[in-house]
C-alpha cells in the first residue's frame, strides 16, 4: 500500500505540477534603459506628471503606499569627468535640491538628508520628508523617502511614500525597491578607459624631403 501511495503521489505531481510563482517583477523604461524590480503584487498605474517614468502601487488600502521614478534632463555637468560626481552631488543635489523639489506639495517638511548615498550608478542624496498631497490617493499627510542621482545627462529621482502613520511599515520595501534601480551604463568604470600602454611603443621618426629629422612621436 505504501508503494502504491508513493507512486500515486509522484503521478499526481507529474500530471498536476505546482504552479510557479514569481515574487518580483522587473520593469524597464524603453527610452532611458532604467530598470527596477518590485513585488509582483504591485501594479504599474497612471503617472501623475509628465516627467514620471513609472508609478507603482501595492494592492489597494487606506495607507495608499506608492513609488514613482522621475527623470529630468540636466546637461550642466557633462563637461566634467565622472570622478567629480560625488562633489557635484554635494553641491547641487542636496538640501537646495530637495527644498525646491518639495515645493510642488503643501506644507512640506524635511526630516533628514544624507549625502554620499547610492542610487542606480550614481552618487545620491537620500532624504525623508513629510507633506500633504493627493498623489495616487486622497488628500492626506504623507511621509516619503527619496533619492536623487545625476547620471549622464539626467537627474533621476525615486520617491516612495505612504500615509504618515503607516510609513514605518512600508520603509523596508521602499528601500528594497529603490535599491533595485539601475541605470543603463554610459561611463567607463576605469578612470582612463580601456587603453593599452601605448606610451611604451617605439617612437616614430618623421623626416623632411632632404632627410633632416623633423619630429619624433
Amino acid at each position: 500500500m505504501h508503494k502504491f501511495l508513493t507512486a500515486l503521489t509522484a503521478l499526481t505531481l507529474l500530471v498536476f505540477p505546482a504552479k510557479a510563482k514569481a515574487d518580483y517583477f522587473v520593469w524597464q523604461d524603453p527610452e532611458t534603459g532604467l530598470t527596477m524590480s518590485f513585488p509582483d503584487t504591485w501594479a504599474v498605474v497612471s503617472n501623475h506628471e509628465d516627467n514620471d517614468l513609472v508609478t507603482i502601487m501595492p494592492p489597494s488600502g487606506r495607507e495608499h503606499a506608492s513609488c514613482r521614478v522621475r527623470a529630468n534632463e540636466d546637461k550642466r555637468y557633462l563637461i566634467y569627468p565622472p570622478r567629480f560626481s560625488s562633489a557635484i552631488q554635494r553641491v547641487d543635489f542636496s538640501l537646495g535640491f530637495w527644498s525646491d523639489y518639495l515645493q510642488e506639495y503643501t506644507n512640506p517638511e524635511i526630516y533628514n538628508i544624507q549625502n554620499g548615498a547610492g542610487f542606480g550608478r550614481g552618487f545620491a542624496s537620500y532624504a525623508t520628508a513629510g507633506y500633504e498631497s493627493m498623489v495616487q490617493g486622497p488628500y492626506m499627510r504623507r511621509k516619503a523617502l527619496m533619492f536623487v542621482s545625476l547620471y549622464d545627462d539626467d537627474a533621476y529621482v525615486i520617491e516612495c511614500s505612504a500615509h504618515e502613520e503607516s510609513f514605518a511599515s512600508w520603509k523596508s520595501i521602499f528601500l528594497s525597491i529603490a535599491g533595485s534601480v539601475n541605470f543603463q551604463q554610459v561611463d567607463h568604470i576605469p578612470a582612463a578607459g580601456y587603453y593599452r600602454n601605448f606610451l611604451g611603443d617605439a617612437k616614430i621618426h618623421f623626416e623632411d624631403l632632404d632627410g633632416n629629422h623633423v619630429a619624433s612621436y
